[in-house]
């Protein structure tokens, strides 16, 4: 066997596992998931897997790289808007949520989950948050660029970034629950969620 076929095989057998454990992830959640019923799932033994993944945490830590990811880069490819931070923003979370629909089963195992493992990379509540949080870091600095340039009322900018995060949160829990909801109702939900959203915070001009 050449060593690009090996590879190739390499990679295969890791994806197998990998699938595995999510099936198994989404029907028992995290604390289901085992060695053995990765083995009982794919018939391969526990020595196959050993060679591929460490241990069972992470195999998860994989997963949850691997699907969440995905996610976040939606968030990554929004130009900086200087003049409107809020367009910035809308445009952030509007990515975010469509993502998250995108990826509606990673997006839920890892989001409505209490595992250590997971918390480490979905908590937002923490006071201090936007200090180790890269996303929380990039949205609390964009609300305080607004509040800089007058656009947006003083206020304390990470908190306003965890209830922003949050309430999109929300709005893609329902968008998920209810399902099958169709595509111009999902973006006027959007449209009105974040109009309502920046009511909140942006400056009227009888302000100034």
């Amino acid at each position: 066997m050449t060593k690009e076929r090996q590879l190739r095989k390499q990679e295969e057998i890791r994806s197998i596992i990998l699938g595995a454990a999510r099936d198994i992830i989404e029907k028992e959640g995290i604390k289901g998931l085992s060695i053995r019923k990765i083995t009982n799932a794919i018939e391969y033994s526990p020595a196959i897997i050993y060679h591929y993944f460490k241990d069972k945490n992470e195999i998860i830590e994989t997963i949850v790289e691997e699907g969440y990811i995905r996610i976040l880069n939606s968030l990554t490819v929004v130009e900086r808007n200087e003049k409107q931070p809020e367009k910035e923003i809308k445009e952030v979370f509007s990515n975010y949520i469509k993502a998250a629909l995108d990826n509606r089963d990673e997006y839920m195992t890892v989001m409505l989950n209490d595992d250590p493992i997971l918390k480490q990379r979905t908590t937002i509540l923490k006071k201090g948050i936007s200090k180790s949080s890269k996303t929380m870091a990039l949205l609390s600095e964009t609300i305080k660029r607004g509040v800089e340039q007058g656009r947006f009322s003083e206020c304390d900018v990470e908190l306003t970034a965890q209830v922003m995060w949050t309430s999109a949160f929300g709005l893609i829990m329902k968008l998920m629950i209810e399902k099958d909801i169709a595509e111009d109702q999902i973006n006027a939900l959007i449209e009105t969620h974040f109009k309502t959203l920046f009511s909140g915070i942006m400056i009227r001009k009888e302000e100034l």
